[in-house]
């Protein structure tokens, strides 16, 4: 083997799983983000019950958009699904992440967008209804940070879908039974290809088949054309370690 045919095998594993770690830490980041948002305080609501003084209520993020804590935590859970799946699995995967994001993204655009809901605020700071609502300040920064983990969840869901579309898993990992018969599959369908080629260069150039023992062309009289006869010998010839498909080699000459 060439020095570049012993470092592909190193090589491609690394690179193939690259995109992989990219979309593990923007999974990170955006759990991150949520989990933060979800600590911070999205509103104060000013209100009284004309009986005590005017009171001040703190809507948490977790109460402002209830799905910020799970989401975060499937986040994290979803890393490792993320480094172990591939093909179909993957893209799954890849849309989980993508739908959890804009999930999140609906409330926060809904109150930057919309302004202050003092309804809204009220029914989630759990405010006893024997208050008035006065007045509802809201802060856009926790808003923001929701927005900001959407953005890395939609990234990482596109390398996602990438990696599932393009990229492969190097033979390295695979089994050697799994190569072996990978290997095979490959021998026995460039086989059949040069088989057919075979057949058709014959045909036009007009040539008949000779006749006596040419024409069986198999061992114990059996036909070359028999398809048991031939997979029997070409399995021979991969347990001895030779390609059958090679024109080079003397048996086939």
């Amino acid at each position: 083997m060439t020095s570049a045919e012993h470092e592909a095998p190193q090589t491609t594993p690394k690179s193939s799983r690259r995109p992989q770690m990219i979309a593990a830490i923007l999974m990170l980041a955006t759990a991150a983000a949520f989990w933060g948002a979800s600590r911070l305080t999205w509103a104060t609501v000013s209100a009284e019950d004309g009986l005590s003084p005017q009171r001040a209520f703190d809507v948490k993020g977790a109460d402002w958009s209830p799905w910020l804590t799970p989401l975060a935590l499937v986040y994290l859970a979803g890393i490792a699904a993320v480094l172990s799946v591939r093909g179909w699995g993957l893209r799954l995967v890849a849309l989980l992440v993508a739908a959890g994001g804009v999930l999140a993204a609906f409330p926060a655009i809904s109150l930057i967008a919309g302004g202050t809901d003092s309804e809204y605020a009220a029914d989630a700071g759990d405010i006893p209804d024997r208050y008035v609502v006065l007045y509802t300040d809201t802060q856009w920064l926790p808003a923001a940070l929701v927005l900001l983990g959407t953005v890395c969840a939609v990234v990482a869901a596109v390398v996602l879908l990438r990696v599932a579309k393009g990229a492969t898993m190097s033979s390295k990992y695979k089994t050697p039974a799994a190569r072996r018969e990978e290997l095979e599959t490959e021998i026995f369908a460039d086989y059949e290809r040069r088989k057919k080629a075979a057949a058709a260069d014959a045909t036009k150039a007009g040539d008949t088949p000779v006749a006596g023992g040419a024409a069986t062309g198999g061992k114990d009289g059996r036909s070359a054309d028999d398809p048991d006869a031939n997979e029997r010998m070409m399995w021979d010839a991969l347990d001895t370690g030779i390609d059958p498909t090679d024109p080079s080699d003397p048996d086939d000459r």
